[in-house]
């Protein structure tokens, strides 16, 4: 009966400290709300800004055609170039699509570091470019390399007011530049055809001018 009482006085101890010990919320318990205000003196961390992006541009789930995402920045210029890798196929019809997503979506990566910066929406692609330059481009993976047969790029100063080109302007952009390869390589072959008639010309003359000058020979021979 004693062991019973020890144990039951301790039972009763412990749930005494266990009680005191846990704060419960009450009516008047305030919680700190998340921190949206605008701070001074931020630096963003570029290489998660690239690292996110990347997640997001090269993502074939939402994007078919994408195939790589470079971004390079020069800090001290305030430089932005952005680049979208895209496949050789891709449809011109979504050049102007791609683009504004891009620029905007890019520009709330960075505003996700830094509150101060306006994110992207309908009538704005985003107050970073406010502080930074812009340059983009949307190219082919397997001739990136060669400008003119990228599908679209700009570059806008920094705190432009700027717009990207209409899909109809950048349709026929794209069509200007199929015709003037198309007459350049016209243009081509036409002179290769013109030099092989020119050179099969001169090596006629020059083989009836021997043969005219053997005639002649044989004429003298004879009359001697």
């Amino acid at each position: 009966m004693k062991k019973f009482l020890i144990l039951a006085a301790c039972a009763a101890l412990l749930c005494g400290c266990t009680q005191s010990n846990i704060v419960q919320p009450t009516a008047e318990t305030k919680y700190a709300d998340p921190d949206f205000s605008t701070q001074e003196g931020i630096e963003i961390d570029w290489q998660q800004v690239s690292t996110d992006a990347e997640d997001i541009f090269e993502d074939e789930g939402n994007y078919e055609y994408s195939r790589d995402f470079h971004f390079y920045l020069e800090p001290n210029q305030k430089e932005i170039m952005l680049m979208w890798v895209v496949a050789d196929d891709f449809p011109t019809s979504l050049t102007l699509s791609y683009a504004e997503d891009m620029i905007k979506i890019f520009n709330d990566v960075v505003s996700n570091q830094d509150f101060s910066i306006a994110k992207s929406d309908v009538n704005s692609y985003g107050g970073l470019w406010n502080q930074y330059s812009l340059s983009f481009s949307i190219v082919p993976e397997n001739t990136q390399d060669d400008e003119n047969t990228w599908f679209v790029s700009g570059t806008y100063p920094a705190g432009t007011e700027f717009a990207l080109p209409s899909q109809s302007a950048i349709d026929s952009a794209g069509q200007l530049t199929g015709e003037t390869q198309a007459a350049e390589e016209t243009e081509t072959a036409t002179e290769a055809v013109e030099e092989t008639q020119a050179a099969q010309t001169e090596a006629g003359t020059e083989t009836a001018a021997e043969a005219a000058a053997e005639t002649q020979a044989e004429t003298a021979a004879g009359a001697q």
